[in-house]
């Protein structure tokens, strides 16, 4: 009786010892799937979202966006290969370079400095990129919202790979930037021989009333593209008084525009511009006498993203290189 109560005791042990074992088999098989399962949690969260440093702190955006909403750096958006969800119709009206880039899908959400933010919250974006400091507190309200300013970067290099770093797209920059610097030689290439030595050039726009604007080389209206891409020669004054002093215009009257004007000018043309009886201190102009005067459309060369800057610079080549024949 004892030899037997003492082999069902081995059991019941046995049977305990077994079942302990499975027991810390099976913690530890959970931990593996919990550390595993942690691991990936961790690194999905890590590409969810990034922490991005602006002017209002740091703004937790999409790692990946893809419904991107731009109420001006259109243009840079569409650099990198991505067209957002939404952007003011100005932006197309008067950005015809940028027109055939974007799609039938790409919403009108207003006006510039006149957006609807009821037609931004339809859209769902999930990153707002702005110039805008003041609406920055009613964007941050429908998504995670980026202050941009193309004016604190030095060049279209800098820009692009500053927007690069906004949308995670810097493979798309690097592929952008080496055709834009390709292109860009290939129009400085054709006028070498066609500009002569010291020969300057002035832009000048009269497109929107009766006074003229006279540009500096901050990007609009060609500046960027003559200046800065093509490397064109603007005349002192123009650089004294408006690209020295970091200014994007000046406005003047008729009577002084022959101050600034040099060997040859880039005029903007509209619809009113062909309406204006050009006075004569603009007819007696030596540009004008030498038919050194080079218009392009205002609604081609009003915007001074980069790449309007490039097909601008691209314009200005070859009807300069037409003109010379």
């Amino acid at each position: 009786m004892l030899k037997k109560s003492n082999l069902v005791l081995k059991v019941i042990f046995t049977l305990g010892v077994i079942l302990m074992l499975c027991a810390c088999s099976n913690d530890t098989n959970t931990k593996k799937e919990q550390d595993k399962a942690g691991i990936k949690a961790n690194v999905e969260k890590g590409t969810e979202t990034r922490q991005i440093s602006t002017i209002m702190g740091e703004v937790e955006v999409p790692d990946h966006p893809k419904r991107v909403v731009v109420d001006w750096y259109l243009g840079q958006v569409l650099a990198l290969d991505l067209v957002p969800v939404g952007a003011p119709s100005t932006l197309t009206d008067y950005g015809k370079f940028l027109e055939p880039l974007v799609s039938d899908e790409m919403a009108d959400i207003g006006t510039e400095g006149s957006v609807s933010m009821e037609k931004v919250l339809g859209l769902e974006p999930d990153l707002i990129i702005t110039w805008d400091s003041e609406a920055y507190e009613n964007y941050s309200k429908i998504a995670p919202t980026i202050i941009f300013d193309s004016s604190s970067y030095n060049s279209i290099h800098e820009e692009i790979n500053a927007m690069a770093e906004i949308l995670n797209r810097k493979d798309e920059a690097k592929k952008w930037l080496t055709e834009f610097d390709h292109r860009v030689d290939t129009a400085k290439a054709k006028i070498k021989d066609v500009i002569p030595e010291g020969a300057t050039f002035t832009i000048a726009d009269y497109s929107f009333g009766k006074n003229i604007m006279i540009i500096g080389d901050l990007g609009e209206r060609g500046g960027m593209a003559a200046y800065r891409l093509l490397g064109l020669t603007p005349t002192p004054l123009v650089k004294r008084e408006i690209i020295d002093k970091k200014e994007g215009r000046l406005d003047t009257s008729w009577e002084t525009v022959g101050d600034y004007m040099g060997d040859y000018i880039i005029s903007m043309k509209s619809e009113e511009s062909d309406k204006i009886d050009l006075p004569k201190v603009w007819t007696n102009l030596d540009a004008v006498k030498n038919n050194h005067v080079y218009e392009f459309d205002i609604k081609e060369f009003f915007n001074g993203d980069p790449v309007s800057a490039l097909y601008q610079a691209e314009e200005i080549a070859d009807k300069l290189v037409e003109g010379n024949k």
